[in-house]
């Protein structure tokens, strides 16, 4: 596969980027037309420590406590960047004297993410933050959403690095890049991507660890 790949920067900080690469793409849920490199936010320190700056500025320009992030697809050292930056000091928070929890799932034999004894206090009665790299059908966040409110927490957040939806179950996705940073980006059900119509192969299977040539 020869497809370009293009850098996108933020609008908000050009330290902070992703790739984007076209093609032909399917995801657990849909067929996309691009695929979303976020490696560099979740694996270099310095633009993981500018990203997790521009996520928490929405968290405390609302107000809004975060007590655990639930981190998935390998952001756990942007979790750990991210709760960070919400428990230092601000100007509508002072004199922060909360604790945030950096977790990542386990997942069970259908897919649901479980908690451990030892790791249940961390979401039970707790405000929690879903920490995903990208967002394209919504339907990882709306199983972790539902995994946390089953241990009894209460998701007061949704983060992402790139997001092709605004809300998921009525929850507003706080994201540094979306569809329209991406030109002409797309998903479409199995059944209707124009990209099979065509008979054009497919170039890659994707996920929020990255992707594999087929």
């Amino acid at each position: 596969m020869n497809n370009p790949i293009y850098t996108i920067r933020s609008s908000r900080d050009d330290r902070v980027f992703v790739h984007a690469m076209p093609g032909h793409f399917i995801s657990s849920s849909n067929h996309l037309n691009y695929y979303i490199g976020t490696s560099d936010i979740k694996h270099n320190h310095d633009v993981s420590v500018d990203a997790a700056m521009l996520m928490a500025q929405y968290y405390v320009e609302r107000g809004i406590e975060v007590d655990s992030v639930l981190c998935l697809y390998e952001t756990q050292a942007l979790g750990a960047y991210l709760a960070h930056e919400l428990s230092r000091p601000n100007m509508l928070n002072p004199n922060p004297d909360n604790t945030v929890y950096v977790l990542g799932p386990e997942y069970d034999a259908q897919g649901n993410i479980i908690f451990r004894d030892n790791l249940r206090k961390l979401i039970t009665n707790k405000k929690v933050l879903l920490l995903i790299s990208c967002i394209t059908s919504g339907k990882t966040i709306e199983r972790a959403m539902e995994s946390v409110q089953y241990y009894g927490g209460t998701v007061v957040g949704i983060t992402s690095i790139f997001s092709a939806v605004d809300s998921v179950d009525g929850v507003e996705v706080n994201t540094i890049f979306n569809k329209n940073d991406i030109p002409g980006y797309a998903s479409y059900p199995a059944h209707d991507c124009p990209h099979c119509k065509n008979g054009e192969r497919v170039d890659a299977i994707a996920n929020g660890y990255g992707y594999s040539l087929l």
